[in-house]
């Protein structure tokens, strides 16, 4: 819990996060061994164009703002998308669902606040992915 801690603490701090974009809107994925896709959203400039290379080696590193990120959010949670956040230890990551990561910027709406409080943390979604991770385009 304490990369999330840091990573969220990052982006609240300077109101944007870090993407892969390999043109306009189209965003670095990754998928896992079950077929769940998430966007890789890192904290700083520095971690995303750390990622840059293999799939991606023609990706540029973007920002969007929270704001904008949250809004976002409402869209990939209809796709059954999630988010993933780089920990920086040798490529593992930390699957968030969509709608518990607009929670943890601030972005509630009325069909949110279910899940408010203690009762969004999930065991599942706080370990870290494994490594059957694969790029996707």
């Amino acid at each position: 819990m304490e990369d999330l801690q840091s990573f969220l603490a990052a982006v609240n701090q300077n109101g944007i996060l870090w993407l892969l974009e390999a043109k306009p809107g189209l965003f670095a994925m990754l998928e896992d061994g079950g077929g769940n896709s998430y966007i890789p959203v890192w904290a700083t400039k520095e971690e995303a164009e750390a990622n840059i290379g293999d799939d991606w080696e023609t990706y540029t590193v973007t920002t969007m703002d929270i704001a904008e990120f949250i809004n976002w959010t409402r869209e990939l949670d209809g796709d059954d998308i999630g988010i993933a956040i780089s920990t920086g230890a040798e490529g593992k990551i930390l699957p968030i669902p969509s709608k518990i990561m607009r929670q943890m910027l601030g972005g509630q709406d009325k069909s949110d606040r279910e899940l408010v409080g203690e009762e969004f943390y999930d065991e599942d979604w706080a370990e870290p992915m494994p490594e059957d991770f694969e790029d996707e385009e």
